[in-house]
């Protein structure tokens, strides 16, 4: 799928399930504008990080479309899915009038792009590591993609 295929493809996926724009706005409590700018790859009024990438699954689950897929294709096609932190940090600083920033987002050696969940690799079970404590760093992991 293309950059510019993204948002028609979700139209279209909209209108074969039969569900109206409006109904996704009234069941997530997003506005309507935004799932239409959504549809026409429009995210001039969209917020960024986690919000985008949760209003984009919302739209997914309520369309029937694969959700984590479709957060992850938005992720590599739209800045405004990046779940990298440092325009946030960079913004929060701006905002408590902190001027020195050092602090840089760098992905570590071994992942070099941690938008569409390319080099993550699963969690597996050390000799040393309990069940209990594994499922809690893949919970983590889970939390870490949204």
């Amino acid at each position: 799928m293309s950059r510019d295929a993204f948002g028609p493809n979700l139209r279209r996926l909209r209108m074969q399930g039969k569900v109206s724009v409006a109904q996704i706005a009234d069941a997530t409590k997003v506005a309507a504008s935004l799932f239409h700018g959504l549809e026409k790859n429009d995210f001039s009024h969209w917020p960024t990080g986690v919000y985008a990438r949760s209003f984009v699954r919302q739209y997914a689950e309520a369309i029937g479309a694969d959700p984590d897929s479709t957060v992850d294709e938005f992720c590599r096609w739209f800045p405004e899915g990046d779940r990298r932190l440092e325009r946030t940090v960079r913004e929060q600083a701006e905002i408590v009038g902190h001027e020195n920033l050092t602090w840089r987002d760098v992905p570590p050696a071994d992942q070099s792009d941690r938008r569409g969940g390319a080099g993550l690799q699963p969690a597996t079970l050390s000799a040393s590591q309990s069940p209990l404590s594994a499922w809690f760093v893949r919970l983590r992991r889970v939390i870490g993609r949204a």
